[in-house]
């Protein structure tokens, strides 16, 4: 009903600027008939060329297909994942295939004003219902996985100056996709909606953007949202990552307490040559936290709760730099050395109050809700917890021929202590993270170090070829191992919540030291990994295969086998290598 509703729309939209451009189409003026031969007699041959040439003159009326395009993509890639737990006594082993299917249709109703429509289909083979039942067909409505990727209007050249705007669902790509992309690599990809102001021209160009990221509220006609407090909380099975415990259900409040987030970013690039590109930008976070009750006035309780966030916001600001010489289509330089340099920091503050890290003693007193007559523990001494973090990233290579060689190192910071009132875990945003830190995504720009080198051979007819070898150790050891999409993986890798320096009580307990242990006994090293990739044209279809090895380091043998637990002290869980795969087959028309 939605696409329906959409189509109708633009196929409208479009029927009203064409009826107005046509109507702005100036006519010939109509005057007396001043044909000396009323019978209709033959005219002379000059007049009869002179007839044909102003009719080949006369504009022709434009029509509704005028400046209209269309095209088509269709993904399907078959994955497999083994054992990235690293534990051989787990069966975590995942394969699937994934489909994705697109649709855009562009309307350019003159040079300077374009809309376009992107649909999307995403989904997974054998996801349906139908597949499994034999008795109706694989798109049985099961589940709903079509949506539309973009839906914008862009209109450029405003006030006779290189000044455009544009203004819908759109796809963002800034530099290297660090901090914002497109997400293309996954099967959903990402988009914004919001606004968007450009200034292009050849030395300089600037753009400010303000998007939507989460709304509280519904409209009145139906259309809801997933945001803002709820009556009623979803729930969700809670695992740990290793899977030797049981899962427990939980309730899913995070999303409700989430009510309205802005992303907004002010992103430049100076183009002094061909040679040298320099970015220099502002991104910003806010995100407000609502509270969680649903009486009238916040109570007591809850605001003094150092650990909630409650009717307050957090902010995040970004601040970056980044030097290249990949100015050209494709990020390729003119040089045979073509180099990327980037660093970034970030301020703000969570929206928490937190106990001082200098009031050692925890100076709490207890006092009572006139709300709700309970009893809550408050601090007498409070501070704003606030982010300190950054990052750097680097990617050198030289190109011979038809090789290149590269070299690359990342870092981005870690938290030594995740209880005090700094925040140095480093916030990745909205980032495109395949390229950079391993094909498998087993890691994302947030307290690592990656050092990593690569072999390429690009052909014309037999496609291109890679090879990449990665190292990536924490960059502290205390901090958690973050995934791709920046979420710690508690229970994966040995750490030290609050900079545990010197208790050992807990070691060979039942319990071990859990999350808290002792420094001496973390690992630094999270990973080895080696990526092997090939693609090749054919018959406009591009094939691609890729194959990765992950050889797990002591921060992770470390956890597997955990040696703090009494229980596991001769035992050997711990399954070194885990393995990824893909066969990816793309056609676009």
């Amino acid at each position: 009903m939605q696409r329906s509703m959409i189509l109708f729309l633009f196929s409208l939209l479009v029927s009203v600027v064409n009826v107005l451009v046509a109507q702005q189409t100036p006519q010939e003026p109509q005057g007396p008939n001043l044909n000396p031969n009323p019978t209709g007699a033959p005219q002379t041959t000059t007049t009869s060329v002179q007839s044909a040439t102003d009719l080949k003159q006369t504009p022709p009326i434009p029509t509704w297909s005028d400046g209209f395009s269309a095209g088509a993509l269709v993904r399907i890639r078959p994955e497999m994942k083994y054992n990235f737990d690293f534990n051989r006594n787990t069966n975590d082993n995942v394969d699937f295939t994934g489909q994705k299917i697109q649709f855009w249709i562009q309307k350019e109703f003159t040079k300077d004003v374009i809309a376009k429509i992107t649909f999307q289909d995403s989904r997974l083979w054998g996801a349906e219902k139908g597949s499994l039942t034999g008795l109706s067909t694989a798109n049985d409505g099961t589940r709903q996985s079509t949506d539309v990727r973009e839906a914008y209007v862009e209109v450029k050249n405003n006030f006779n100056l290189p000044f455009h705007f544009q203004v819908g669902r759109q796809i963002l790509r800034y530099g290297d996709e660090r901090l914002v992309g497109s997400l293309d690599w996954t099967n959903v990809g990402r988009s914004y909606d919001g606004l968007r102001l450009k200034w292009e021209d050849k030395y300089f160009s600037s753009h400010i953007f303000v998007t939507s990221v989460s709304e509280r509220h519904s409209d009145i006609a139906g259309n809801t949202t997933n945001f803002g407090v709820k009556n009623q909380y979803n729930t969700y099975l809670d695992c740990p990552y290793n899977g030797t415990k049981v899962c427990t259900t939980k309730i899913d409040a995070q999303r409700q307490e989430l009510g309205d987030s802005y992303f907004s970013g002010f992103y430049n690039t100076l183009k002094p040559s061909d040679y040298l590109h320099i970015d220099l930008y502002y991104l910003g976070l806010q995100k407000e936290y609502l509270r969680t009750n649903q009486s009238l006035v916040l109570t007591t309780g809850e605001v003094g709760n150092p650990n909630t966030r409650a009717g307050r916001w957090d902010v995040l600001h970004t601040y970056g730099i980044r030097l290249t010489n990949k100015t050209q289509a494709n990020k390729k330089a003119l040089q045979a050395i073509d180099y990327s340099f980037e660093y970034a920091v970030q301020t703000g503050t969570t929206g928490r109050n937190v106990t001082p890290k200098w009031d050692t003693f925890q100076t709490n007193v207890s006092l009572v809700d006139p709300l709700t007559n309970s009893n809550y523990q408050q601090n007498l001494y409070r501070e704003k917890e606030r982010y300190k973090t950054y990052a750097f990233g680097s990617d050198i290579g030289y190109t011979i021929a038809k090789f290149r060689m590269g070299a690359a190192y990342d870092v981005g910071s870690g938290d030594p202590n995740r209880t005090d009132g700094s925040v140095a875990s480093f916030q990745n945003l909205f980032h495109t993270n395949h390229l950079f830190y391993g094909m498998a995504d087993q890691v994302s720009w947030v307290n690592m170090k990656s050092k990593s080198v690569n072999l390429s051979y690009t052909t014309e007819s037999y496609g291109s070829f890679r090879i990449d070898y990665f190292a990536i150790e924490k960059h502290k050891l205390q901090d958690s191992w973050y995934d791709i999409a920046g979420v710690a993986k508690s229970g994966a890798s040995t750490e030290s919540i609050s900079n545990n320096q010197y208790n050992t009580s807990q070691v060979l307990t039942e319990n071990g030291a859990g999350n808290n242990r002792p420094v001496s006994l973390l690992g630094r090293s999270l990973f080895r990994e080696v990526d092997v990739k090939y693609n090749i044209p054919y018959k406009n279809i591009l094939f691609e295969a890729g194959y990765s090895m992950i050889f797990a380091g002591d921060a992770i043998q470390n956890k597997v086998n955990d040696r703090t637990v009494n229980a596991n002290v001769y035992t050997n869980q711990f399954g070194k290598n885990a393995q990824f795969a893909y066969l990816m087959m793309t056609a676009q028309f």
